[in-house]
């Protein structure tokens, strides 16, 4: 091989390299950090997705409760708990403002606290436990609120918990 062949093949091989390490450094340079404002857009169409299945889901159930039909009540918060568990996982997903990141983690402690309520008051009206569900709907609304202050900073619309949209 010649001279001309090994400086041909060291240039492709270091072309290869740098390419390589740009490609590696490309999703470091997309994912530059985002601030409060950009982690609000970001988050508010996918609570908007939930708020707005949330009032689909719950519809019918307040009546079903007032009438004594609490299995059939039940059933809307399973499928809220369900919704709800989709809607943590897509905002988990959206990158976070690291001064945020704390709060935020805070924040869907709570979420998930919620769907362990969801569960939890379905349970009870599955079983006919109609004041254990009054119960733990107080503390569900309690630990909206927790939620909510968590993140008051944000000024979400969507993402802040409003139980009386479902009403």
């Amino acid at each position: 091989m010649n001279e001309t062949g090994k400086t041909g093949g060291i240039r492709l091989g270091l072309a290869a390299t740098i390419a390589a390490s740009l490609f590696l450094l490309v999703p470091l340079a997309t994912a530059a950090e985002l601030t409060r404002d950009e982690y609000v857009e970001r988050a508010e169409p996918i609570c908007k997705r939930n708020v707005e299945a949330n009032k689909r889901i719950f519809k019918g159930a307040k009546e079903e409760v007032k009438r004594g039909e609490l299995k059939k009540a039940s059933r809307h918060f399973f499928r809220a708990a369900t919704a709800l568990k989709k809607t943590i996982a897509q905002l988990k997903a959206v990158p976070r403002p690291s001064a945020d990141a704390a709060k935020l983690t805070k924040w869907f402690g709570y979420l998930e606290t919620e769907v362990d309520y969801f569960n939890r008051i379905g349970k009870a009206l599955a079983a006919g436990q109609k004041a254990k569900a009054q119960n733990l709907s107080v503390r569900l609304n309690r630990n909206s609120s927790r939620a909510n202050n968590t993140v008051l900073l944000f000024n979400f619309d969507y993402c802040k918990i409003d139980p009386t949209r479902f009403t």
